[in-house]
This record gives structure tokens, C-alpha cells and sequence, in this order.
């Protein structure tokens, strides 16, 4: 615990448990836990949290091509990643945010790695926070172990949907908070966003057990089998064709999405005839076998299989990431900040920046959204912090008329604002606003937060950034040395005086790591 004391105490100007005690008279008195438990379709990713079936989600590894089979051809290494990723490392950026609440953490359970690092590498993060904003946590080995009566817990909170949540009493009920993370429910909302067409996927007509032999002979997969001779592989094929149909008649240029994702996985932008290509390349390559194959008789109802294609929106002028909380009324959500996102490709996200000296000016100008998607959220009886990715065009017209400006939500089909993305959770925006006064006290009017990957420990790390985390221009929110490998992986937030010297600083630490995407 050496390290922490090099580095001066944060504090928050609001945490999670703040805001769902100003969330309405429901959430003032209740004993709210945060559950920081992972979520993961693709594969288990410890031997005590399995995999998501129910609640599909389709992060970058389910979203990885491989063979025409589905099978995931992950190495231990990229598992072990993964696992750290997900279960240490979120847990612990989210956990910083939590406040004076319970919080569950699960254990990474990495092979060579004892249990009790998890719990060093989180204390020492959680330990820079002031005593009355500090969470109390709670380590777990899976959600089985959560002791939400020993510790008088009212109602949980939790990040996406995990299956296991069910039968417990949560904030928002977990079909619900599933459907709001799609992207269908983005593009029925009737917000301003691009135009979509939704390829809806047909309920298939049985389960593994009563297809066929062969299906039957591999249970232990949700893979529909290539060599399947019953229902399930011919409603494969029907589907499959008809997906591959669509997507070779869709008019250029235009966006693919799956339903379920994280950090713009499963999001193809459709620029010409080889981005095309690849697009149904990479479908064969065993993603679209995964993505129908997870369409079971729980999650029929949520249509988890469905593709999403939108029109792309070109030439954009601001990546924007809108920060805030819905109350229980409608009207009046709690604004937090509006970022720039920071993208590969317009569609891997890597991390956020704030201009904090623009808030009053990007408060006004986004206003009339943030109130219209507090109010569809409200609708559904949401509860929460809120994430919103959106891009903005110059006026409508110009020289991309069909992909600038025209949205599903405006009056007369044509917006500068084009949404593209609603998380109905805490998102990697949300430190930004909340450390606020924590930078600008310290005469720092811009952020930037961002995950990474380095080969240097946390001590090495802070020692070659001393000056700048003494200041506090530099703050850790999640950290993760692994003893095996040698690799660190971290979320840290940098502050600076201008948004050029935010670059230069942010800059300074890329040049010796890695980004990491989800």
C-alpha cells in the first residue's frame, strides 16, 4: 500500500450513490449495491460467473471471425486477457464511481494468479478516494456468493444484463435494461437518429435436443452444428440466406449492427463494394453461426439475433458523448457533461475527452436531446446513469445529402444531431464530469479518459509520472498488474491545462502502452 500514499486524496464531486438518492423518493432511502459482475456471451470467462445466454451480448470476441463452424478460437493468453479486462479491471473503473455503498466485486480467478491479488489491486485503487466517498466492498467468487441479506441490501444495480441477476431485487428490471442497450430499441425510439431497417430473424422451431443426432451429440456447444440435419439447420439456412440477401441488394454507403455490443463491436461501416466484402466475409466466418445460434426459447421474446442497417453518416464535424442521470422524473434529468469521444476507425471506442470551461455552452446545445431521451427512457420505468453517443453534421444538405441530416426522430426527417448509440448504463464517460472539481481546482480545464495496456507495473507507471500524479493531473481508476505475463492493464484519467496540451500529455502515456478496446 506503499504506493498510495505518493498520491493525494480524490474527491468526487458526486458518486452513483449520490444520484440515485437524488433519483426520486423510490431510490432516497433505499440500501443500493453496486454490482460491478461481468458479462460475456462468447466464452465462460471465470469458473464461477458462466456465460451469458439468456441476455446476448456480442462484445469484440464474440464478434472475432474464425471458421465457418462459430467456434471461438480464443489462446489462453487472449482468455486470460479478457477475463482480467472484464471482471478486474471494469470493475474496479465503475467501483471508483460507486460512493458510500456496497460494492460487488468478483474475483478475475486467473490460473497462477492467487485470489487475494484482485483484492490488493483494487484496494489500492479505491484507496486515493476520501473516507466518505469510499465504497464498501464486497470480493465474490460468482454472483451465487453475493450476501445481499447479511448486508441488508434493498435493491442492486449492475451494469448490461447478467443472467444471474435473476430473482433478485434490482432498479431496473433486466428484460428492460436489455432491450434499452439495443439497437433496435435506438432505431424504434423515434429520437434523432439514422435512419434503420431492421432484418428481423424468425423463431426457430426447436431446441438442440430435439433437432437431430448430431445436434444432439453436441450439447455441450450453442453452436448450431454445419452438419445439422434437422429443423435448426435448415432454419439456418433460411435465415442466413436471407440475411446475406439483404445485405447484398442494401444501396452504399450504409452501417451494419448487431444487436448487442460494446465499444462498436459488431458495427461494420459500408463504405464501397469491398468493405462489402468483408463484411459478408467475416459473416461466414462463423459470426453470424454464433450471433442466430444464440436465439433459445428464453430470449425469443428480446429478438437478440435481429440486424440493425442504418444509413451512414458522413463527414461529421463533432464526436459527441452526452453524460447523464434519469431521475424518476422525466423532465428533469441530472445533466453531467458532454465529451468527445475518442474512436479507431469512427467505430472502436478507446476512450473520452472534456472540455470543462465548455460545459455551460455544450449543456444548452444538447438540452432539448437530453431531455427528449430522458423522457423515452423514463417510459420504460429507467432509472440511471445514461451514456449517449452522437454525431453532429453542418446543415443539412452539402454534399452527402442522403447521409447527412436524415434521421428518424426530427420533424421534417432532418437533424444535425444524429444519435448512435444509447447505453443505459455507466459508460467510460461517466468519470469525466464527476472528477470535475478535482481538475479544475487544480487550474485543469480539460480530461481524457482511456484504458491501457503496459508492459510496466502500477509502482513503475507512477514513478515515471510522479510530478503529474502528486498534482493530481494524473489519476488511477482501475489497475491491474498480472504476475504471469508481466502485463499491466490500467484506466487513468489526465488532466491538463488546454485541450493542445491534453493531446501532448494523453500522447505522452501512448507512447508507452497499448490501447485497449472491448
Amino acid at each position: 500500500m506503499s504506493v498510495t500514499r505518493k498520491l493525494p486524496t480524490v474527491t468526487l464531486d458526486a458518486t452513483l450513490a449520490d444520484l440515485y438518492r437524488r433519483a426520486g423518493p423510490k431510490y432516497t432511502h433505499k440500501r443500493i449495491a453496486q454490482v460491478m459482475g461481468p458479462v460475456h456471451s462468447a466464452i465462460q470467462l471465470t469458473p464461477n460467473i458462466p456465460r451469458n445466454v439468456k441476455y446476448l451480448f456480442q462484445d469484440s470476441a464474440f464478434n472475432e471471425p474464425a471458421r465457418e463452424d462459430g467456434a471461438f478460437e480464443l489462446s489462453a493468453e487472449a482468455r486470460r486477457e479478457l477475463a482480467i479486462s472484464y471482471v478486474a479491471l471494469v470493475g474496479q473503473r465503475d467501483g471508483f464511481l460507486s460512493g458510500d455503498t456496497p460494492l460487488i466485486i468478483f474475483n478475475s480467478d486467473v490460473e497462477g494468479t492467487p485470489e487475494s491479488h484482485d483484492r490488493i489491486e483494487a484496494q489500492k485503487t479505491l484507496a486515493v478516494l476520501s473516507d466518505k466517498q469510499r465504497p464498501s466492498v464486497i470480493f465474490c467468487s460468482g454472483y451465487s456468493d453475493m450476501p445481499v441479506k447479511e448486508e441488508n441490501i434493498d435493491l442492486l444495480a449492475y451494469k448490461l444484463a447478467p443472467d444471474a441477476l435473476e430473482g433478485y431485487a434490482l432498479v431496473a428490471p433486466l428484460d428492460t435494461v436489455w432491450y434499452l442497450n439495443s439497437k433496435e430499441a435506438l432505431a424504434k425510439s423515434g429520437l434523432s437518429t439514422p435512419k434503420c431497417d431492421i432484418i428481423k430473424v424468425n423463431e426457430p422451431g426447436c431446441d438442440a435436443d430435439g433437432c437431430c443426432g448430431v445436434c444432439r451429440s453436441r450439447l455441450d456447444s450453442f453452436l448450431i452444428p454445419v452438419d445439422c440435419t434437422g429443423p435448426r439447420g435448415r432454419w439456418y439456412s433460411e435465415q442466413s440466406s436471407k440475411i446475406y440477401q439483404r445485405l447484398s441488394m442494401r444501396p452504399l454507403p450504409f452501417v451494419f449492427k448487431n444487436q448487442q455490443s460494446y465499444g462498436g463491436a459488431g458495427t461494420y461501416l459500408i463504405h464501397n463494394e469491398e468493405d462489402r466484402a468483408k463484411l459478408l466475409r467475416d459473416l461466414q466466418n462463423g459470426i453470424l453461426r454464433r450471433t442466430l445460434s444464440s436465439v433459445t426459447e428464453d430470449n425469443k421474446h428480446l429478438e437478440p439475433s435481429n440486424i440493425i442497417l442504418s444509413e451512414l453518416v458522413e463527414d461529421p464535424i463533432g464526436t459527441w458523448g452526452l453524460s447523464f442521470f434519469v431521475t424518476e422524473d422525466a423532465d428533469e434529468p441530472i445533466f453531467l457533461a458532454v465529451t468527445e469521444l475518442m474512436l479507431i476507425e469512427r467505430r472502436y471506442y478507446i476512450g473520452s475527452s472534456v472540455q470543462y470551461d465548455r460545459q455551460d455552452e455544450l449543456k444548452s446545445k444538447f438540452a432539448t436531446l437530453v431531455r427528449d431521451m430522458s423522457r423515452w427512457l423514463c417510459s420504460f420505468g429507467y432509472v440511471g446513469p445514461v451514456g449517449v453517443d452522437v454525431l453532429e453534421t453542418a446543415s443539412p444538405g452539402g454534399i452527402h445529402p442522403q447521409t447527412r441530416g436524415n434521421t428518424n426522430g426530427a420533424p421534417d426527417g432532418r437533424s444535425g444531431f444524429h444519435i448512435i448509440d444509447i447505453n443505459a448504463r455507466t459508460s467510460g464517460q461517466l468519470c469525466l464530469p464527476l472528477l470535475r472539481t478535482h481538475f479544475t481546482s487544480r487550474g485543469l480545464e480539460c480530461a481524457a479518459s482511456f484504458f491501457m495496456r503496459i508492459v510496466k507495473k502500477r509502482e513503475q507507471f507512477i514513478d515515471m509520472f510522479q510530478e503529474d500524479f502528486s498534482n493530481g493531473k494524473i489519476c488511477i481508476l482501475s489497475w491491474y498488474d498480472d504476475p504471469v505475463s508481466g502485463v499491466s492493464f490500467g484506466n487513468v484519467v489526465v488532466g491538463a491545462e488546454d485541450i493542445n496540451r491534453l493531446g501532448e500529455d494523453v500522447q505522452r502515456i501512448r507512447n508507452i502502452s497499448q490501447e485497449v478496446s472491448f
